[in-house]
């Protein structure tokens, strides 16, 4: 769930800080933890978004997801249990480069998935960095759940579980890049999705659309947002959600599928929506809507100042079940005061991590016409309830 991963990394950023992170319940105590180009993004079952990296030296091929939502990078190791068959295995003893921390770790991340396992630093990217080797794994990585062989964390250093630089940090202290930031597109059009580090790629979006929102905290990549609404039905006005004056903060996390709020929040945009109700089974928070009235209540969220409408195919994330008449939405509940924008906005634009100036950007996306080809895929798949969600695919050019 959102409470885990949020949980462990609000955790992390206390123990690396001194202080508890403005967001976090009162009641979570500190715990302590024992080169420029593009990776292109291949998106799996709708979900997931996997890039390819290498590690070690020689180099050891592995996929990961990208998640802007932790900082910590996680792979499978050799010495793991049965619970890491069928991934990719890092083998430290098969790399010149390889070096023991001697030390243990032990992450959470959303959905309940944990892994344990050994720190090493070992050549990745180009670049010394800490890494995470796995020797166990929960089921939420095993296969085939979970198709990628690890996690890369795009996060800040103070939510870091290894208390270590995070892989980008690394590459700016290195000057690996020629500018600190990356560029993440998604989409769920094969080719369409890339994340580009040290630039951004001016193909894929409309550079005057562009506009920047700063970073409240660096911790994750949290930024105020402007509101969120959705339209009223039967020709009633629009249902304001969350505006200026809410002061609402919101976490732009790549590892994160749906757009998620409290039970609270989610109830009030659901209210008055003929047929909506929570699907419990599918997991916390979770809503179900006709699917006749799906595209009639699809989000828009601002940000420095621009409105951004979510897009019908990327709100409707198929059929609850194979013979329902409502289907699953793209805005849940089950999280906290904050909100975390996950994959569901993140398609439909694209999306500038700017460390170096500690901002969010967002502009339209010049690939947003192919959304509407997809929405008769969405209203007839069943979904599956994710793991992580992140749909993303990487293009690396060193």
């Amino acid at each position: 769930s959102c409470h885990r991963k949020y949980g462990a990394t609000f955790s992390a950023y206390h123990s690396n800080t001194g202080s508890p992170h403005p967001l976090a319940p009162p009641s979570a105590p500190p715990r302590l933890s024992t080169p420029s180009g593009g990776i292109s993004l291949t998106e799996e079952n709708g979900d997931m978004w996997i890039g390819a990296i290498s590690v070690g030296t020689p180099p050891q091929n592995f996929t990961v997801i990208f998640d802007t939502g932790s900082s910590d990078l996680l792979l499978p190791s050799t010495s793991c249990n049965s619970t890491c068959d069928g991934h990719n295995l890092y083998d430290p003893s098969q790399s010149a480069t390889s070096a023991s921390l001697n030390k243990s770790f032990s992450l959470s991340y959303g959905g309940g998935s944990t892994a344990t396992g050994e720190l090493y630093s070992d050549n990745v990217l180009a670049i010394n960095q800490t890494l995470g080797a796995a020797v166990s794994y929960s089921a939420g990585f095993e296969m085939p759940t979970f198709d990628a062989d690890g996690l890369l964390g795009l996060g800040f250093p103070q939510i870091s579980v290894y208390g270590q630089p995070p892989v980008f940090q690394t590459l700016i202290s290195g000057g690996a890049l020629t500018e600190s930031l990356f560029g993440v597109a998604l989409s769920s059009v094969p080719g369409k999705s890339e994340l580009m580090i040290g630039a951004t790629d001016t193909g894929m979006y409309n550079q005057s659309s562009m506009v920047f929102a700063s970073v409240s905290l660096q911790a994750y990549w949290q930024i105020p947002m402007d509101g969120l609404s959705r339209p009223g039905l039967n020709n009633s006005g629009d249902v304001v959600i969350a505006n200026k004056t809410s002061y609402a903060q919101a976490i732009i996390d790549t590892g994160t599928t749906l757009i998620i709020t409290s039970d609270a929040n989610a109830q009030k945009y659901y209210a008055g929506v003929p047929g909506a109700e929570v699907v419990s089974s599918l997991g916390s928070g979770v809503w179900g809507v006709p699917c006749d009235l799906i595209s009639s209540i699809l989000p828009t969220i601002s940000f420095g100042g621009r409105a951004f409408t979510v897009s019908s195919s990327t709100f409707n994330l198929g059929k609850v079940s194979d013979n329902s008449t409502n289907c699953v939405a793209g805005l849940a509940g089950g999280g906290s005061d904050y909100w975390v924008i996950g994959d569901v906005f993140l398609q439909n634009v694209y999306t500038v991590f700017d460390v170096g100036n500690s901002r969010v950007g967002f502009a339209g996306t010049l690939i947003a016409w192919t959304f509407i080809l997809l929405t008769c895929i969405h209203f007839t798949r069943t979904w599956t309830p994710p793991i992580f969600r992140t749909n993303l695919r990487v293009a690396y050019r060193l």
